[in-house]
């Protein structure tokens, strides 16, 4: 059975959605001696947009949440990492800043649905509180074994998913420990039918 995982990163703004989306002035400036796109397999792509954020850039989207904050809290959204003295033993320790937008790469089967994505997205929103915004399933990239050779092509299937994790009640970040993150590995495999990943535990990773 074929292995799935979920890397999750603070999501580029200013790129996600070019890449995502497959935009023309994206593919025009493409290194495509790092990256295999094949233009006869983009129709397999597909892609759902929340209503929450349809119509709407992901770079307005982020201003929205810095309104929202500063609307809940009375503070600024704090972006920036950020030193924090322990007056008492002079420990420093470092306050990471807020990454109110994440994206995750996941790995999926070529038959993998946006239906078991959806799913996987409302059970992580019920039992964290975080929002799915976009998910794209990209089945036209990957690479030759042998550069030129179209039968040698091996396909790297994967989804984007694209969170907003922020609070809007309380306008606060959205906390997930450790064993959090490690559970929603579990759940997505369950959701898409596949292998878990091995654990962080086990490869330090």
């Amino acid at each position: 059975m074929a292995k799935t995982s979920d890397n999750i990163r603070p999501c580029n703004i200013g790129q996600s959605e070019a890449h995502n989306r497959r935009t023309p002035q994206y593919l025009a400036h493409i290194n495509k001696r790092n990256i295999y796109l094949r233009p006869d397999l983009m129709a397999a792509n597909e892609a759902w947009v929340s209503p929450r954020i349809e119509g709407v850039s992901l770079g307005e989207y982020y201003k929205y949440i810095g309104e929202m904050v500063k609307a809940k809290t009375g503070r600024a959204m704090q972006t920036k990492d950020r030193k924090r003295v322990n007056k008492k033993t002079g420990k420093v320790t470092v306050v990471r800043g807020s990454t109110p937008i994440k994206e995750g790469v996941v790995v999926i089967k070529e038959d993998t649905t946006m239906e078991q994505l959806r799913h996987f997205c409302e059970v992580c929103k019920e039992r964290w509180g975080i929002t799915p915004l976009q998910i794209f399933i990209h089945r036209d990239e990957g690479h030759y074994e042998m550069p030129g050779d179209k039968t040698t092509w091996k396909p790297n299937y994967h989804a984007h998913i694209v969170w907003d994790w922020m609070d809007h009640d309380t306008g606060k970040s959205c906390k997930l420990l450790p064993q959090d993150m490690s559970q929603m590995q579990t759940i997505l495999a369950e959701a898409l039918d596949m292998e878990r990943g091995t654990s962080k535990e086990l490869t330090g990773r």
